[in-house]
């Protein structure tokens, strides 16, 4: 695994203010380039959270695509390139927000 993560995103354990699914900001993959999947670490206060459960959606107009389901920690995903995902979360601990370390991912 890389030493750089393609992304860390912060998360809300419900959707944002004025939502109806969203709960992270967006955040971009395609600084990165050259990876061809990536490896999901979740994690809420420091500690590894395998419970959470998300969804990574792409921002677009109209309706907005979701590009993985079922997300959660240890989970290998193909290379999402774009400037405009987000996360919508299916299952959290109330009232605890998470972190999301996306990693570049090789396997073996």
């Amino acid at each position: 695994m890389a030493e750089r993560p393609i992304g860390i995103i912060v998360s809300e354990p419900r959707p944002l203010a004025g939502q109806s699914s969203r709960s992270s900001g967006n955040f971009s993959t395609v600084w990165f380039g050259g990876a061809h999947q990536m490896l999901v670490e979740v994690t809420v206060d420091g500690r590894i959270d395998d419970t959470i459960v998300f969804k990574i959606a792409e921002d677009k107009s109209g309706s907005d695509p979701v590009r993985a389901d079922n997300v959660r920690n240890n989970t290998e995903l193909p290379y999402i390139e774009s400037n405009s995902l987000y996360i919508i979360v299916k299952q959290c601990p109330p009232n605890k927000n998470f972190k999301v370390t996306i990693n570049p991912y090789v396997s073996k």
